[in-house]
């Protein structure tokens, strides 16, 4: 085959490969005089060659492979492209092994930056893998195979192959949705991934294609073990949640740093916003559930020295701000130091990420009991930090199981609700707090709580008998974390105590109820399922703000609506009143 001409024009000189639609061969352009590659397409793929032909007609970039032309030849269709000395980045793998970080991390960005090119035309190549990525001798890397690529303007198709490849499948592809913009950005993680960890990240393809696409709707990821300074940016590519991955544009940035080059300038035309790139710069390790793991080695003397396996101590004097360094988030925004916000257990970094005065995201470190207990607890110095199972991103937890049955929990908001990538800024503190108590117990409170404040106060003891009488029968309280909130419940009904610190001036919502010298407010708690009557307790200054201080009464039924819940709740305030200290 090697003198056949195609369409009277382009003669075969060897065959190079073989793309995911059809067999790849080196040809002669005998009309221009160029060395071209055609793609034969097999049997019955006459439209996927014809649909890579015209999407690869609408996209030219230095990073894609170029399509020139389709041409018929008998029955056989032939797709005419750029022809580029290289191998296949499958073969690279296949034949040298695993490469090193920094080289990945070239790769990475300019196949990020064709993707970015895609994208921003409403293209969607769904299939990107390392079979589908050419590496010339010189390191320049070209994404190829557009034959499942999606274009609304010009074609829609479904079936099987709307699922790409399964070792490189996002999970809300293996999951039967449909593949967006996103779903590109995580097939690069994967490809990345493979390129410098050997291995597929849905596991060996040897196990066969549908135990990768139930690992991948799963989400069980194989660890991260050799990515160095990549690792980082993968776990932000590999996001489960679509909304938490980076655009393309953005992983171009995050690559070019960790590949220490220019960003493309195709990419710099867009406006985004800075993102994590140096998450597991603290030395602790990072389990994130489903299996994506990587850690930093922290010096022998530490690591060696002695933990105890009763981390919190007393947990009324134990200090959760000796887990909290503002700086780790200094590289997104101006982070201050918030001790005197939330319940008594808490600590926070109220970060500035921009200058607008409402862009400001709270980062909040909780010391708290589980919600269940934990089937195996970790070793002292072993502490690893958590995803909090079934967290939307937009909310994002972690926690810390810690030996002595404790946790620590981590989450983040921003005060105006706006979208923000809150894992971000809640992975380094976290992985901060780990690494603290891998290194020594908690620190106790530098000062006890003042005699007439709530944290000088027991949330159950405060509550006593008068829950039991609400929830209809006989309720044992069920303290949390240093007993500043205290729950009873009875069958269908239960009462919550607890103690919030928060800005002053107390905003009054809800109907006011008069307490003597006090006041309540009573209100539906939609978060809570409940209603909610509050009682204002003191004010003070905390962080240099004016504070108060609130006792939350919650009261909830299974069966009844929180509105009937509401004369429970307010009763329950007038009876709790008289027995806070006086102002």
């Amino acid at each position: 085959m090697g003198d056949r001409l195609i369409a009277g024009r382009y003669r075969l000189e060897e065959r190079i490969g073989a793309g995911g639609m059809g067999v790849v061969w080196r040809a002669t352009d005998q009309d221009l005089g160029r060395v071209v590659a055609l793609k034969r397409s097999q049997a019955g793929d006459n439209g996927q060659i014809r649909r890579e032909a015209r999407i690869g007609a609408g996209l030219h970039h230095p990073n894609v492979v170029t399509v020139f032309d389709a041409v018929m030849d008998g029955d056989e269709r032939w797709l005419v492209m750029e022809y580029l000395p290289s191998r296949s980045l499958a073969d690279i793998l296949e034949t040298d092994g695993p490469l090193p970080p920094g080289k990945v991390a070239k790769i990475g960005v300019q196949l990020a930056a064709a993707l970015a090119a895609m994208h921003e035309k409403g293209m969607v190549h769904r299939d990107l893998k390392p079979g589908n990525v050419l590496v010339a001798a010189g390191g320049a890397a070209k994404l190829t195979d557009l034959g499942i690529a999606q274009w609304a303007e010009v074609t829609r198709t479904g079936g099987a192959l709307d699922v790409g490849t399964p070792g490189y499948v996002a999970p809300e592809m293996a999951e039967g949705r449909q593949a967006g913009a996103a779903a590109d950005v995580f097939s690069l993680g994967a490809t990345l991934f493979a390129a410098v960890e050997g291995t597929s990240v849905w596991g060996d393809a040897n196990a066969g294609p549908f135990v990768q696409l139930r690992r991948a709707t799963s989400y069980t990821l194989e660890p991260i073990r050799q990515a160095g300074r990549l690792a980082p940016v993968l776990t932000e590519l590999l996001r489960r949640k679509p909304a938490g991955r980076p655009n393309a544009v953005r992983a171009a940035e995050l690559l070019a740093e960790v590949a220490d080059v220019d960003v493309p300038a195709r990419s710099r035309r867009f406006r985004v916003t800075r993102r994590a790139v140096a998450i597991g710069a603290v030395a602790a390790v990072l389990v994130l559930v489903g299996g994506l793991v990587y850690a930093t080695k922290e010096p022998a003397s530490i690591a060696a020295a002695p933990v105890p396996a009763d981390s919190v101590g007393d947990p009324r004097t134990a200090d959760p701000c000796a887990l909290v360094d503002p700086s780790v988030l200094k590289q997104f925004g101006t982070p201050e130091l918030d001790t005197a916000n939330g319940n008594f257990n808490a600590c926070g970094i109220l970060l500035r990420v921009s200058p607008d005065d409402g862009d400001i995201v709270d980062v909040r470190l909780e010391l708290t009991i589980p919600k269940s207990p934990l089937l195996e607890r970790p070793a002292p110095g072993r502490l690893t930090v958590r995803e909090v199972p079934g967290e939307p991103e937009e909310k994002c937890g972690r926690v810390i199981p810690l030996p002595d049955g404790n946790q620590v929990w981590v989450h983040a908001r921003h005060i105006q609700d706006w979208h923000a990538h809150l894992c971000d800024y809640v992975d380094p503190v976290a992985v901060h707090a780990a690494a603290v108590l891998n290194r020594e117990p908690l620190k106790r409170r530098p000062v006890p709580f003042a005699a007439g404040t709530l944290g000088s106060l027991d949330a159950c003891a405060l509550g006593g008998e008068l829950p039991r009488a609400i929830v209809g029968g006989p309720a044992a309280p069920d303290p949390v974390f240093g007993n500043w909130e205290c729950y009873w419940n009875h069958r269908e009904t239960e009462v919550t105590i607890r103690f919030e610190r928060e800005w002053a001036p107390f905003e009054a919502d809800g109907t006011r109820v008069a307490l003597g010298s006090r006041e309540a407010f009573v209100e539906i708690a939609p978060e809570w399922d409940a209603c909610q009557a509050e009682i204002p307790h003191r004010t003070f200054t905390g962080n240099g703000r004016a504070m108060i201080e609130t006792v939350e009464i919650y009261v909830s039924d299974k069966v009844k609506k929180p509105p009937e819940m509401c004369p429970a709740a307010e009763r329950l305030a007038r009876e709790i009143a008289p027995r806070l200290p006086p102002l």
